[in-house]
C-alpha cells in the first residue's frame, strides 16, 4: 500500500508515521526546504525562534509516535514540565500565575476575590466531566454518521454546551480578571471565548490533566527528532516540491503532480495542508459537489495573529516563560477582531520568552522573544 502525505506539519508527520507504522510505502512532501510547517524554527545571529507552536500540553501524544516503533522518544527529545504556565498581566499592573499548583492557584484567587474560591473549584470538576466526554471519548471518533451524532446532543446538553466558554466560566465565578483567565482557552486555537462552545472548557482540565511543556532546543527540535526517526523507518521525504494537484478519477483519489511536472501515484493521499488552498487550487472542482460548495462559501476563516520574532542584548529576568497581557478591554476588543474585523487600540498580546526555561535559544548575556497580537 503506498501513501502520500502532503505537508510536514505535526498532522502530516503524524499521519506519516502512523501509516508507516501499519505497513504503508510512505512519501512525505513538503515545499519548504525544510520539515515543520508552523512547527519551523528560525535562526538568525545566534536566536533561535520557534515560527508558531509554544505550548505543549498533551506530551504523551509525541512521545507515542516513537512508541508506535518501539523507540524511546528520550532518545530524540528533550521534553520539560514548566512550573508557571502562564504569567497574566493586566492594565492595573497586577499579575496571576497560572499553574497546575492547587494550593498556589487556590491561594491566589483567595487574594483576587476570596467569594470565588468555591466557584473556582466547582468550575474545574465541571470542566473535568466536559473533558472525559469530549476528550477521552469523543475526540477520536469521527462524526460522520448522524445518528451517532445525534445519540451524543443529551450529554454535550447535559454538559451546557449550548453556553460560551466565557458564559459557562461566568456562571462560576463573578470577578471579571478570573472570568477572563480561565476563559482564554478558546484563543489559543483562534476561537472567541464570548461565542466558542463550553464545550472548549476541556481545554482548561486538559492542562491540569497533562501541564504545559517546553521543549528544550525549541518546538524545532521535535520536528527533528521526528525526522530523525521518519528517516529510520524509511519513510520517504521530500524537501523542496511543491503539490498543485490531486489528481482524482472521479471521486477516487489516484495521487498527486508536483509544481515541475512529475506525477506520482499512490492508494491513499493524506493533505495537511490549508484546506481553503486545498479546496480552491488542489482538488478538482467538477468532483465537490452542490452542498459541498454551499457549505464552504459559509465557512470564516479563524482568527489569525501578527507575530513579531526578536532577540535582546539583556536578560529580563522578571518576564516569564509565557506571559499573557490583558488591556482594559475584553470583550470589545474581540467583537471588534471577529465580528467588526478591525483592530482595537487596546491591545491584548502573548508573549514567548523560551530563554526564562532554555538559554540555548540565545547567545550569552541575551533574551528571544515571540510576540503575537490578535488581528481578523
Amino acid at each position: 500500500m503506498k501513501s502520500i502525505v502532503i505537508g510536514s506539519g505535526f498532522g502530516g508527520i503524524s499521519a506519516a508515521l502512523r501509516l508507516r507504522a501499519k505497513g504503508h510505502e510512505v512519501i512525505l512532501i513538503e515545499k519548504q526546504n525544510d520539515l515543520g510547517g508552523r512547527a519551523r524554527i528560525f535562526r538568525k545571529n545566534g536566536f533561535s525562534f520557534d515560527a508558531g507552536p509554544t505550548v505543549i500540553t498533551a506530551p504523551y501524544l509525541i512521545y507515542e509516535l516513537f512508541e508506535l516503533f518501539g523507540k524511546d522518544p528520550k532518545n530524540y527529545l528533550n521534553i520539560k514540565p514548566l512550573d508557571i504556565w502562564y504569567q497574566f498581566v493586566f492594565e492595573d499592573g497586577t499579575k496571576f500565575n497560572y499553574s497546575g499548583n492547587d494550593e498556589k492557584m487556590k491561594k491566589q484567587i483567595s487574594e483576587v476575590s476570596p467569594d470565588d474560591l468555591e466557584g473556582y473549584i466547582k468550575l474545574v470538576n465541571f470542566t473535568k466531566k466536559i473533558f472525559e466526554k469530549g476528550y477521552l471519548e469523543l475526540s477520536d471518533v469521527p462524526f460522520t454518521k448522524p445518528f451517532f451524532m445525534m445519540k451524543q446532543i443529551p450529554s454535550l446538553l447535559k454538559l451546557k454546551s449550548y453556553k460560551s466558554v466565557y458564559s459557562l466560566v461566568s456562571s462560576y465565578v463573578k470577578n471579571e480578571k478570573l472570568r477572563r483567565i480561565l476563559s482564554m482557552h478558546p484563543l489559543l486555537v483562534g476561537g472567541n471565548p464570548f461565542t466558542t462552545t463550553s464545550i472548549y472548557g476541556l481545554i482548561l482540565y486538559l492542562e491540569k490533566k497533562w501541564g504545559i511543556h517546553y521543549s528544550m532546543g525549541g518546538t524545532g527540535n521535535i520536528i527533528k527528532g521526528l525526522e530523525t526517526l521518519m528517516n529510520e523507518e524509511n519513510i520517504k521525504i521530500k524537501k523542496g516540491f511543491e503539490v498543485n494537484k490531486i489528481i482524482s478519477n472521479g471521486k477516487t483519489i489516484k495521487g498527486i503532480r508536483l509544481a515541475n511536472g512529475d506525477e506520482i501515484s499512490a492508494n491513499n493521499v493524506v493533505c495537511n495542508a490549508d484546506p481553503p488552498d486545498v479546496y480552491e487550487r488542489l482538488l478538482n472542482k467538477k468532483d465537490l459537489n452542490f452542498f459541498f460548495n454551499f457549505k464552504r462559501k459559509r465557512m470564516d476563516y479563524s482568527m489569525g495573529l501578527f507575530v513579531y520574532y526578536f532577540g535582546t542584548k539583556k536578560v529580563y529576568k522578571d518576564v516569564a516563560h509565557h506571559t499573557i497581557k490583558f488591556g482594559n478591554k475584553y470583550k470589545e476588543h474581540l467583537d471588534d477582531i471577529f465580528d467588526k474585523k478591525k483592530l482595537n487600540d487596546d491591545i491584548s498580546y502573548y508573549l514567548h520568552r523560551p530563554t526564562a526555561t532554555d538559554n540555548s535559544m540565545a547567545p550569552d548575556g541575551c533574551d528571544c522573544f515571540l510576540c503575537s497580537s490578535s488581528s481578523p
